[in-house]
């Protein structure tokens, strides 16, 4: 515990200089004693008055300097209280200055202000003097204007624009809005008087078909003696020039151009043009007076303009005018006039030289516009050849819908010299047909004779019959066409194999002892010129007339009659003196592609106007109709001189090849019918079971009769070499689809095997169809369709024993129409496993 006694100087010294105490007992002595605190008392008086005598000490000693420190601040206390006044002066000073400043500011404000009145007023007067000065040239403007001085008025108008266009200041002003109003007022108040004048001087009365043209005014003091000149002068400065000519030659066209040039329904004018001159004024009208020369009324009109107006007015109203003329007279009287018959070409001779006396006559005149009278004439050559193209194919297209009208019976005859033997058999197999109505008469025989074994081919029709229409209108790209499509043809074996069919279900044999092969062997043998024949001698070739007859419509006939109407003009244009020297003698060469054109037309409508025969008879009608447009050409141009310019080959290829393609087109839609009725029987299983059994007879019954519905249709249409095989054709279709099927079948049962002959018979009794001779006839039926004996094979085999099997194939003909793996197919179909049928297939395989 720390001593009380050091307790009141460590306060002491805390309180003096800050001082902590040092020891820990004197920091946490406790004061609430009485007796500390009154030692504590104590001791801070006495330090009290310690201080107080210390102060008292230096105060006595330090008295003068506090004197002399008083003194000196009195008198700075002295010098703040002037300097404060002197600052207030300042300020005084400083406040009057500005206020002087101000003022004079204010004052040279002032004087500005006055300076811009004075200038603004020294403007605005000099602009109302403007103002003034173009108002009086309006004023004078309009003045002149009501006494008709059009010139004057329009010399001041465009000094009054000018003054007003110089008054760049005062733009958006009342005034200078009111000056150019009432100027553009007065400049539309000069353009209608202007107008008048104009009207006035040249005057066109529509409805009378009348034109008046005056040299000067006359009325009044004011317009007495204006002239057209100055018209026209003021109608160049207010711009109105070019609209004035517009309507005027709009005005003239319809009040005198357009009755002069129009023509009734007889071809000829109605109107005519009269003119009258006396003093000061001209008229030019049009009038009913009946026929006249349009030419000559023409040269009345241009006359009549250049002899009234001056060539200020007349070379730039040709620009407006003389195309209208060009155009109308072109459209109403020129190009009707082209002729199409020979007959005709003088009077269009006479006409071309009028026409281009017209254009002489206006360029002698200084007038625009003859060039579309000069290339008209020139062009004459195109234009009529043009027209002929139009009427020819015209022709065409009315002739393809027209004739399909009436049918007729004809009769086709071609002499060939043959040998007998081949006679005989060409007769046989023709059926005193042409082999197809005419398609590849050079290949009658080709079918007897020995072809290798090949694979059934299906035909199928063309599919370029819309290139071959679209190539037709341009000759280049036709003759391309047709040459590749006869290099195809060749490719293919042959055109008339193609068009009728043959071979689509046909599988040739090498082996000799087959019908077919029999007799052609027969014929070799009988022929010396075969490597194989005897030794007799060559027998001399015969004449062989072939004789068949089609139904055509009238198209062909009159089709050729067309054609040679227009070759004979061709000719005649370029061989006779008269027409040697006509300006469209250069279009005859081109006439010679007309016939092209027309049977291109006619490839192109033929399809359209055929499909809207009724009878179903419209692939037909074209295959004889363009077949016999090809005979016919093909004899005409046989028919012509040596150095003809007619052309026709490509044409007779492209119709011979169009004929086939609609009778491959009218093939392969049989076809396709008899096949979907076939397919009817469901590939003939169960057969013999209810529903099956009924729907397989109906499908062969509805086949049967379609084909001879076909045949009944076609009869007389074709000829009958022709029906003959295409009905072969078609039947060749059904028998080998319904062998395919049979043979697909992978066991047949005993009564499948008979209700399948069954079926096979009713397709077999078509053969009804293709008897020739008297009596029953000679059944050809294996001759136009070449799977029939297959077929009739096959049927034999479904109701034959496995020993009459073996006897047909061994002894008969069987391996003439049949593989060894089809007839063991059928074996191991038809009988069950035993040892006969083993044996059976040995000798079929191994022989």
């Amino acid at each position: 515990m720390a001593d009380p006694s050091d307790l009141p100087q460590s306060i002491l010294s805390y309180i003096s200089h800050n001082e902590y105490p040092d020891t820990d007992a004197l920091s946490s002595t406790t004061l609430t004693s009485p007796s500390t605190l009154q030692n504590l008392l104590q001791s801070l008086q006495s330090a009290q008055k310690e201080a107080q005598d210390e102060i008292r000490t230096l105060s006595r000693s330090a008295a003068p300097d506090i004197d002399a420190w008083i003194a000196r601040a009195k008198d700075l206390q002295a010098d703040i209280l002037r300097s404060r006044e002197t600052a207030r002066e300042i300020v005084r000073e400083a406040d009057q200055v500005r206020a002087l400043r101000d003022e004079a500011e204010d004052q040279g404000k002032k004087f500005e202000l006055l300076e811009k009145e004075v200038r603004f007023n020294e403007t605005l007067t000099g602009t109302l003097e403007h103002v003034q000065y173009a108002n009086g040239l309006l004023a004078t403007v309009q003045e002149e204007a009501v006494n008709g001085d059009v010139g004057k008025a329009l010399a001041n108008l465009e000094d009054a624009e000018a003054s007003i266009a110089g008054l760049d200041g005062m733009r958006g002003t009342r005034a200078v809005e009111v000056l150019g109003q009432r100027g553009e007022e007065l400049r539309k108040g000069l353009v209608e008087t202007t107008t008048m004048q104009w009207d006035a001087l040249i005057a066109v009365d529509v409805e009378m078909k009348c034109v008046k043209v005056r040299q000067k005014m006359s009325g009044g003091a004011a317009v007495d003696g204006l002239g057209l000149d100055a018209v026209v002068a003021a109608a160049k400065g207010l711009e109105i020039f070019d609209s004035l000519l517009q309507k005027l030659a709009r005005d003239i066209d319809r009040a005198v151009l357009k009755p002069c040039l129009h023509v009734d329904q007889e071809n000829q004018a109605v109107d005519t043009v009269t003119t009258s001159s006396h003093a000061e004024e001209a008229s030019l009208s049009c009038k009913d007076v009946g026929s006249a020369s349009v030419f000559q009324d023409l040269h009345t009109i241009l006359t009549f303009f250049s002899e009234h107006l001056s060539t200020t007015i007349t070379v730039p109203l040709s620009y407006h005018l003389i195309p209208v003329l060009s155009s109308r007279l072109e459209a109403q009287r020129l190009d009707p006039s082209i002729p199409v018959s020979m007959d005709e070409l003088s009077d269009f001779q006479s006409l071309l030289t009028s026409v281009s006396d017209l254009a002489e006559e206006i360029e002698s005149l200084g007038w625009n516009g003859a060039k579309a009278l000069r290339g008209w004439v020139d062009n004459a050559p195109r234009a009529w050849l043009t027209k002929r193209r139009e009427v020819v194919l015209g022709d065409v297209r009315d002739l393809v819908f027209r004739g399909l009208r009436e049918r007729k019976v004809v009769e086709r005859v071609e002499t060939r010299k043959v040998h007998k033997e081949d006679g005989e058999v060409i007769i046989g197999r023709a059926g005193g047909g042409g082999g197809g109505g005419g398609e590849g008469e050079d290949d009658w025989d080709t079918a007897w004779e020995e072809e290798p074994e090949k694979p059934v081919r299906s035909e199928q029709p063309l599919t370029k019959e819309d290139e071959d229409d679209a190539s037709a209108w341009e000759l280049d790209e036709e003759d391309d066409d047709n040459a590749s499509s006869g290099k195809k043809e060749d490719a293919g074996g042959g055109d008339e194999d193609d068009a009728w069919g043959w071979g689509d279900d046909d599988t040739a044999s090498q082996n000799p002892a087959s019908p077919v092969a029999n007799r052609k062997q027969h014929t070799q043998s009988s022929s010396p010129s075969k490597p194989n024949g005897s030794s007799q001698p060559p027998t001399q070739p015969q004449e062989l007339t072939l004789r068949e007859t089609i139904t055509t419509t009238e198209i062909p006939d009159s089709l050729l009659s067309l054609l040679q109407r227009t070759i004979f003009d061709a000719e005649t244009l370029s061989s006779e003196p008269q027409y040697v020297s006509s300006p469209i003698a250069p279009a005859a060469t081109a006439l010679y592609t007309l016939p092209t054109l027309a049977l291109a037309m006619y490839r192109a409508a033929a399809p359209t106007a055929y499909a809207k025969d009724h009878s179903g008879l419209g692939n037909l009608l074209v295959y004889n109709d363009a077949s016999r447009i090809a005979e016919l050409l093909r004899e005409w141009q046989s028919s012509q001189p040596e150095g003809s310019r007619l052309r026709i080959d490509s044409d007779v290829a492209a119709l011979e090849t169009f004929a086939k393609r609609a009778y491959s087109s009218e093939m392969e839609a049989q076809r396709t019918i008899l096949r979907d009725l076939l397919d009817g029987a469901q590939g003939f299983v169960n057969c013999t079971i209810h529903p099956y059994k009924g729907e397989c007879e109906g499908a062969v019954d509805a086949t049967v009769d379609r084909i001879k519905h076909v045949h009944a249709l076609w009869k007389g249409i074709l000829s009958e070499g022709a029906l003959l095989q295409s009905l072969g054709s078609l039947v060749g279709t059904v028998t080998t689809k319904m062998a395919t099927e049979i043979q697909d079948l992978g066991d047949i049962s005993e009564a499948d095997s008979h209700q399948l002959k069954a079926l096979c018979d009713r397709v077999l009794a078509l053969n009804a169809l293709f008897r020739q001779g008297e009596g029953e006839g000679q059944d050809m039926t294996f001759i136009y369709s070449p799977p029939w004996l297959k077929f009739q094979y096959l049927a034999e085999i479904l109701d034959s024993s496995l020993a009459d099997i073996r006897w047909m194939w061994k002894e008969g003909e069987l391996s003439l129409e049949f593989g060894k793996e089809e007839v063991v197919e059928l074996v191991e179909a038809l009988f069950a496993e035993s040892e006969l049928r083993r044996q059976a297939v040995r000798e079929v395989r191994w022989g």
